[in-house]
């Protein structure tokens, strides 16, 4: 099972993609092969460095007449320190190398750490909304333990307590599940 968190790219977003990097274990450095680095790739690329994540880097938009791809693989070297010698070419517009990121997903990336299914629940919250219908959706990556229905849950900054009337993931639309275990995110 593989969980994409789809990062904003602009700096507004900053905290919301902290929270999204602390969630998980690697990330694509996805950059225009027309473009080259941009200012806001900077900020989350480093971020995903000090979390220890291990980096994919992919060039998007290689179909481009205005394409430089050694020019953008020397540009990641030089600015950010990264080895782009084996960046996967694509794009995303019309499918070229999807294959090649997936299967670099899979071969570079690592897995979530096991965590202890046994041990007290611990949570890690990436994201929350509210929903007209459901109340609050809070979207948690599982550290330790077992998140199930008709638990109650201590938010450890406020130390409010919440009863958990679903558990679910989102692959794409929200499905329920039984329930969540370490590594996983709903």
């Amino acid at each position: 099972q593989l969980n994409f968190i789809d990062t904003p790219g602009h700096v507004d977003f900053a905290y919301e993609v902290s929270r999204s990097l602390s969630a998980c274990e690697g990330s694509l450095l996805i950059v225009a092969a027309s473009q080259g680095v941009e200012a806001q790739t900077l900020a989350n690329v480093y971020q995903a460095i000090d979390n220890d994540h291990e980096i994919v880097t992919v060039l998007n938009k290689i179909d481009l007449p205005a394409a430089e791809p050694d020019r953008v693989k020397a540009q990641i070297e030089e600015v950010i320190g990264l080895d782009a010698t084996d960046a996967v070419e694509i794009s995303a517009k019309t499918g070229f190398g999807m294959e090649e990121v997936l299967e670099a997903i899979v071969n570079q990336l690592p897995a979530p750490d096991e965590g202890d299914a046994d041990a007290p629940l611990k949570a890690l919250l990436v994201d929350s909304w509210y929903d007209v219908y459901l109340g609050v959706i809070v979207l948690v990556r599982i550290i330790d333990g077992v998140l199930k229905k008709g638990q109650v849950i201590r938010m450890m900054g406020t130390d409010a307590k919440y009863p958990v009337d679903r558990v679910g993931v989102i692959s794409p639309k929200l499905t329920e599940v039984e329930s969540l275990g370490p590594g996983e995110i709903g």
